[in-house]
């Protein structure tokens, strides 16, 4: 430092800039945390409204903080600024109401945590919003969704009621038909679920019972759950892919690098496994025996998607 001291002159940090830098930096944790959060493997678009929710309230909690005798004008500026840049990017999440279905179909969350966590304005037009996303996105019927009858058997022959049994039938309760029902909205009036911490809602939904509850919103909610909260490892497979295309393999399809990355990465997380380890898992045709190794435009059909 003495070798540029000329060079230095007054840009100095003096001890009130070292104490408002330590200010700062204690501010900026609960950033640090939601990033890395975000980030990490457990992490998905069901969480991002409520890390959002989670700095809006440290922020108000600091400006209420600083309104007193620790008030330090520069923190004061620099938190209703941060708020405010905040808030507006909060704002635009009304305009991509997936954002507002994963929190909804987060077991842990569902209804109750917008009703204890949101102001009361707020509820109808988000409930609406991410109601009409499913309707229009994903409630409608597939030969998966609801297992076949078998007809093998002709029904019994109907016996003769008594008159105490048609009585029993006026009085008997009506339940909903499960092709009736709304899936989406039943989930979300339920109860919170009291889900492990070491299990995910993605995990949480994809266990069978869930599909036998709940068959049409499984398909939903394992698709919506499945995204990330933050592009950071999007970014890293579409980075590595250049990798995958190499100059000998330049006519190799879109479809068939994503299958590609995409298997890769599912096998780095553990999320499938070799047939070779478990015979389960990852599903392939294998290719047959004489055909060239080079994978080209056709090369798409030698792998089933599950």
């Amino acid at each position: 430092m003495s070798d540029h001291e000329e060079a230095i002159g007054d840009n100095r940090l003096l001890v009130g800039d070292w104490e408002l830098l330590g200010k700062a930096h204690t501010f900026l944790q609960p950033f640090a945390s939601a990033a890395l959060y975000a980030e990490g493997d457990d992490s998905s678009i069901s969480q991002s409204l409520m890390l959002m929710d989670m700095l809006l309230l440290h922020y108000e909690e600091q400006q209420i903080y600083q309104s007193d005798e620790h008030s330090d004008e520069r923190m004061v500026r620099a938190i209703d600024m941060g708020w405010f840049i905040l808030s507006k990017y909060y704002r635009l999440t009304d305009e991509v109401p997936v954002y507002a279905a994963a929190l909804l179909l987060d077991p842990r969350k569902r209804i109750a945590y917008i009703k204890q966590n949101w102001p009361k304005e707020w509820h109808e037009d988000t409930i609406a919003s991410a109601t009409a996303f499913w309707q229009k996105e994903f409630n409608y019927e597939q030969p998966s969704d609801h297992p076949s009858t078998p007809t093998s058997m002709p029904p019994p022959l109907a016996k003769k009621l008594n008159q105490l049994a048609i009585l029993s039938k006026k009085l008997e309760v009506r339940t909903i038909n499960a092709s009736v029902r709304d899936d989406f909205t039943s989930f979300i009036n339920v109860d919170a679920t009291d889900v492990p911490p070491d299990c995910t809602s993605l995990e949480w939904w994809c266990q069978p019972q869930q599909r036998e509850q709940y068959p049409k919103l499984t398909r939903t909610a394992i698709c919506i759950l499945s995204i990330l909260a933050e592009s950071s490892e999007p970014e890293r497979t579409f980075s590595g892919a250049r990798r995958t295309c190499s100059w000998d393999r330049l006519q190799v399809t879109c479809k068939t690098v994503e299958m590609i990355e995409c298997t890769g990465n599912w096998l780095r997380q553990g999320l499938i496994w070799p047939l070779h380890e478990n015979e389960m898992g990852l599903i392939g045709i294998p290719r047959p025996e004489g055909d060239s190794q080079d994978v080209d435009d056709d090369s798409g059909h030698y792998f089933d998607w599950y």
